[in-house]
């Protein structure tokens, strides 16, 4: 895999369909092998010719639209797909930019996106995501995802969300990707726009399959590898708008003061003093002690003396 990536890295003639895959898996190695295609051939074959491909009939309920001014020159799509896990360090994403209008709210149902197929195809289905614009004008923090969407189309991609997405008004982005695994069916490319609105779309791949370095989101005609030149991408969003009435701050009404009218001051009656007449207190008459007659002890009755001794 090492002289796989080091062998994109160092092409001199570097494009986006570079690499056809053929693995042989044996019980003591895996073994991956990658032929480098003829340059021109991602610019013709999946071209859709120099005309530039033929737009289907725009649908009603748009929300923004992207679907024109498609790129025919050299290199007109970029890849954006998540690969099968043992080919991850391929897995890519490109992302481009709309706003919603100050005072609406965007329900998003759908997203249509051009595309082609390096390979026979098909994708299993796709990833839809939305992000807050962040530093630099690139995809910041993320608002909303909608894993393995079911489309139609083989080349205008109809992408159906599982569930709508609410988008405020606000700057955003968003991504598609595509589900696919590289050696059974190809690469998946999103196609580019050569028309830019808003910022430049971005690109980036995590794992440097590519050997791009640009493992981040970027500018994605900043990105010197890719030989870019188309600064946008072919894409549209259906679904509904409601216009949000900001609710009216009530007006405090001033409350009047009521006027005091004086009183007239009232003179006070003296009230009679109510004169107390002291109650006569009883003086208590101590009551005479009794005088208590001693008792004479009785006097003794006299022994008789004992006869007189023989």
């Amino acid at each position: 895999m090492k002289n796989v990536r080091k062998c994109i890295s160092e092409s001199a003639s570097f494009d986006l369909r570079v690499l056809i895959a053929l693995f042989v898996v044996s019980a003591a190695a895996f073994v991956a092998l990658f032929a480098t295609a003829n340059p021109a051939r991602l610019a013709v074959d999946t071209a859709l010719g120099e005309e530039g491909p033929t737009p289907t009939p725009t649908p009603g309920n748009v929300l923004y639209d992207q679907y024109d001014n498609f790129s025919t020159e050299k290199t007109p799509n970029i890849p954006s797909q998540d690969a099968e896990t043992a080919l991850n360090f391929f897995d890519s994403q490109a992302a481009d930019d709309f706003t919603v209008p100050a005072g609406q709210t965007w329900q998003v149902t759908e997203v249509d996106v051009l595309g082609e197929y390096d390979s026979a195809g098909p994708a299993a289905s796709f990833h839809v995501f939305f992000y807050e614009n962040g530093a630099g004008d690139l995809p910041g923090i993320l608002v909303a995802s909608r894993l393995q969407n079911p489309y139609t189309g083989s080349n205008d991609f109809v992408i159906t969300l599982t569930e709508p997405v609410i988008l405020p008004e606000g700057h955003y982005w968003v991504s598609v990707q595509a589900r696919q695994d590289i050696t059974q069916a190809g690469f998946w490319l999103w196609h580019n726009r050569t028309v830019q609105s808003n910022s430049g779309a971005a690109w980036q791949n995590p794992g440097n399959g590519f050997g791009t370095g640009c493992v981040v989101w970027i500018r994605r005609v900043t990105c010197a590898v890719l030989q870019q030149t188309a600064p946008d991408q072919v894409f549209r969003l259906i679904g509904t708008s409601a216009t949000v009435t900001p609710t009216p701050t009530p007006t405090a009404t001033a409350t009047p003061t009521a006027t005091t009218t004086p009183t007239a001051s009232v003179t006070p009656t003296p009230t009679a003093t109510a004169t107390v007449t002291p109650t006569a207190t009883a003086t208590v008459t101590p009551t005479s002690t009794p005088t208590t007659t001693p008792r004479h002890a009785p006097t003794p009755r006299p022994r008789p003396s004992p006869p007189p001794r023989p």
